[in-house]
């Protein structure tokens, strides 16, 4: 008789192993997931209006064909040590349909995760099914989160939503409000979950959520810095219920640790051009440090599936967060890391003189994404099967530059991969030349809403040239970061070419850009069909405390592959 591995684990009564973290019975209270036992649950707890235990809420991450990832938090002031923790999932909100309940071991909640949990689901549901879940603890029972498991099959279409960059000391959160309410399956986040900063550079007076950081610093140093960032974050109303109606899946940027975070591969260890650590003493040890603080900071409030080793002593070995996700025959998604493995920002050391003439960002040893992720990437792309090719991406992948007669003069960000061109053209041409039709990347950072189409070469200006055309990029504006607008408005410094495309010159110097505009804030809904997709981008105001403030669609983008079209609907 063959047994399947949720058999087994039921009938054993086992902790849940999940395919990227062994647990053991002796595992210490540092590993990653928690550990539960499948078990019924009490009954008669009031909700938890107020925060008194579950002070962040609940959320979900990850979906898998058969399972997710769920999170809480347990506020430390509530906090008994030995108390069980009971998690239920059903088919209904009342629970009248239980699917099963569970006890988390009572030792994986300690401060050591900072009191977060995380617990995983996978191989415990069905494909394409929605489910609720709660948490109960003391006396109380967690508000009731929703998610829904990936389908698998064929698949007619599936709808998804797309945000980035959420300061929250700069703006409020009314786009969640919003966001919660939408009929997606899942919701894709590129980035930026929170800023290290405790108060967003340049917008110091313009500051809604003022935040003091237990460090006394201006931005994070340490742990407990990191925690108190996704502590303040979380506790936003409009975010809470977004993340309790939608399984989220996430990756990050750079504000995740520190503004414009590399590798110093030289050094081997963390690079952060404009944090005191590196412009003051530039100690590796307290670089590498700040990192794996960072890391872990991220993989306790962050529910996502990934691969974590406790024991590593290096931050390439301890985290690996990039990951794939398969929707039925329809969308196969990679979502990468373009921050861990990346080197330095070219061109940035000289004089501006000499920083004009730099073409470092043409060398080979130039890398976002690493050669073990980029051949990762590369392979899923070209393997994969489904009928659309998703890249979840950090920063644009589309050129931005000065140009003429389609040459470029001089790059705006060499953040972005135009500081990366080798690896860009590595990437698109393997694209290209494995036929692989129906590429789509998905891009945060900018805080800017841009449609573009993707080349090989850059230069050739024709958008009709499907020698070279790949497929689109598609960038939803920012939640509520300053956007570039906003920026130059109170006179800070985004670098001359930036300032001089703004006032007009994007679409001219770069025609493969379809569309640019960075004065709005909100977030971006992608419907994907069998023979084309939707991206509609929502503007909503962040500038008042008004969860109900008015949702206005700023423009809708169709894309029929077969011809390589992008349209404005």
């Amino acid at each position: 008789m063959t047994v399947s591995r949720r058999t087994f684990v039921q009938a054993m009564g086992l902790a849940l192993l999940t395919p990227f973290t062994v647990r053991s019975l002796a595992a210490s209270n540092s590993e990653t997931y928690a550990r539960f036992n499948l078990s019924g649950s009490p009954s008669g707890y009031d909700i938890d209006q107020d925060g008194l235990i579950f002070d962040l809420s609940v959320a979900s991450g990850d979906p898998s064909q058969t399972g997710v990832v769920l999170w809480t938090h347990i506020n430390p002031a509530a906090f008994v040590p030995g108390q069980i923790l009971y998690v239920d999932v059903a088919l209904d909100d009342s629970f009248t349909q239980p699917v099963l309940s569970a006890e988390v071991n009572a030792e994986d909640i300690s401060a050591d995760r900072d009191y977060t949990v995380n617990i995983d689901l996978e191989g415990y549901l069905s494909p394409n099914q929605r489910y609720y879940y709660r948490f109960k603890y003391g006396a109380l029972c967690s508000r009731t989160g929703r998610c829904h498991t990936l389908p698998t099959g064929g698949l007619e279409s599936i709808k998804m939503a797309v945000v980035t960059c959420q300061d929250y000391t700069t703006g409020y959160y009314n786009a969640y409000s919003h966001l919660a309410d939408e009929d997606v399956h899942c919701v894709l986040h590129l980035g930026d979950f929170i800023y290290e900063y405790a108060q967003y550079e340049g917008f110091e007076d313009a500051i809604v959520h003022p935040m003091s950081l237990p460090s006394g610093g201006n931005v994070a140093m340490d742990l407990e810095d990191y925690r108190h960032i996704y502590r303040e974050y979380r506790k936003d109303k409009n975010l809470q219920r977004a993340m309790e109606m939608h399984s989220f899946i996430i990756t990050w940027d750079d504000h995740e640790t520190a503004d414009n975070a590399y590798w110093d591969y030289d050094r081997d260890t963390l690079g952060v051009p404009s944090h005191p650590y590196q412009t003051g003493a530039n100690n590796p040890e307290q670089l590498r440090q700040l990192r794996r603080d960072a890391q872990q900071a991220w993989i306790e409030y962050v529910p996502a599936r990934v691969k974590v080793d406790e024991a590593a002593s290096h931050a390439f070995d301890y985290l690996q967060i990039y990951r794939s996700f398969q929707f039925g025959d329809l969308v196969d998604l990679y979502m990468t890391d373009s921050r861990t493995y990346r080197t330095k920002e070219p061109c940035k050391d000289g004089s501006a003189w000499e920083n004009y003439w730099c073409t470092d960002y043409e060398e080979k040893s130039q890398t976002m994404l690493g050669k073990t992720q980029r051949d990762w990437l590369i392979n899923g792309l070209v393997n994969s099967n489904a009928r659309w090719k998703v890249w979840g991406n950090q920063t644009l992948l589309a050129q931005l530059a000065g140009t003429a007669l389609g040459r470029p003069l001089v790059f705006a960000n060499y953040d972005a991969w135009d500081g990366y061109q080798w690896e860009r053209e590595k990437i698109l041409s393997s694209v290209k030349d494995n036929s692989v039709d129906n590429f789509v990347v998905l891009t945060g950072d900018l805080h800017t809403s841009i449609a573009s189409y993707l080349k090989v070469n850059f230069n050739k200006i024709s958008n009709w040239d499907y020698d070279n055309l790949v497929g689109i990029e598609l960038m939803t504006p920012s939640i509520s970061s300053p956007n570039l607008n906003d920026t130059v408005e109170r006179g800070v410094d985004v670098g001359s070419v930036f300032t001089s495309l703004l006032n007009g010159g994007v679409q001219v110097n770069n025609p493969h850009i379809k569309d640019f505009v960075s004065n709005i804030y909100g977030y971006a809904v992608i419907e994907f069909n069998h023979s084309e997709l939707n991206w509609t981008v929502y503007d909503i105001d962040k500038k008042s405390d008004n969860p109900s403030t008015n949702k206005k669609a700023y423009k809708t983008f169709n894309y029929e592959p077969e011809g390589m079209w992008l349209t404005e609907k």
